[in-house]
């Protein structure tokens, strides 16, 4: 036999070992094949390691008890001795051990698979944007928000008491063109001047082409106070 001690993590693993190498089933093992198979591997160890392998030799000592039962064919199982006294016993030992290596080979495994990600440290955003355009309107998404609140409330204020099915479709690209005309009147405006009615339609569409035009830096948005008025500036990008 070509293995070493050191390839096994005990007796057990070393049992379990021998019963799956004579392809047997552990709940119908042959009993002393095995225990003679063990045995005959502690005797081909190397004296000088026999310091380190104590556990092994108390197993040997263990199913050489049993071996003599069997023998014998003792059935009194109340030496308290040894804690192998019959062929049960030592089925169940291994059933319980294969039961254990199985979950501590999918841990490792596990283990294995969650070393091949990767993960970063959270970092501030501020440190990859340039703050210096926005310096004074960093509060722009805050900004936003507090308009369409105010916006759904003007919805409600002017809705009519009967409302016509509206046949025309509104694009973003025809409010963003209307807020520029707009602003080339007047560089700077209320942001409620945009609107000629408070219609779903109109509000959706001014409010995309709002986050649109701040996106692309063509306007900034301003308010000094939360609830006071919201002014759109046109920033000239020409």
């Amino acid at each position: 036999m070509n293995l070493h001690i050191n390839e096994f993590d005990g007796p057990l693993d070393l049992l379990l070992h021998l019963v799956k190498t004579a392809k047997m089933n552990i709940y119908d093992i042959d009993t002393v094949y095995i225990i003679d198979a063990y045995l005959d591997f502690i005797n081909k160890i190397d004296k000088d390691d026999l310091d380190k392998i104590s556990e092994y030799l108390v197993m040997a000592s263990e199913l050489i008890h049993l071996k003599s039962r069997l023998l014998l064919n003792i059935d009194d199982n109340d030496e308290d001795e040894y804690s192998i006294n019959s062929e049960e016993d030592l089925k169940n030992k291994l059933i319980e051990y294969e039961k254990y290596k199985n979950i501590s080979n999918t841990f490792k495994e596990l283990e294995k698979n969650r070393s091949e990600y990767y993960t970063k440290v959270p970092e501030a955003i501020n440190l990859f944007v340039d703050n210096s355009y926005y310096s004074e309107n960093r509060e722009n998404p805050d900004i936003l928000v507090n308009i369409l609140e105010e916006l759904k409330k003007r919805m409600n204020y002017q809705k009519p008491l009967s409302t016509k099915i509206m046949h025309r479709e509104i694009s973003v690209e025809e409010r963003t063109n209307y807020v520029r005309n707009f602003l080339k009147k007047r560089s700077k405006a209320s942001f409620f001047e945009l609107f000629e009615d408070y219609s779903k339609e109109v509000v959706i569409a001014t409010f995309l082409s709002i986050l649109n035009m701040c996106k692309n830096k063509e306007i900034i948005l301003s308010q000094k106070n939360n609830f006071e008025d919201i002014l759109i500036e046109r920033l000239n990008n020409e």
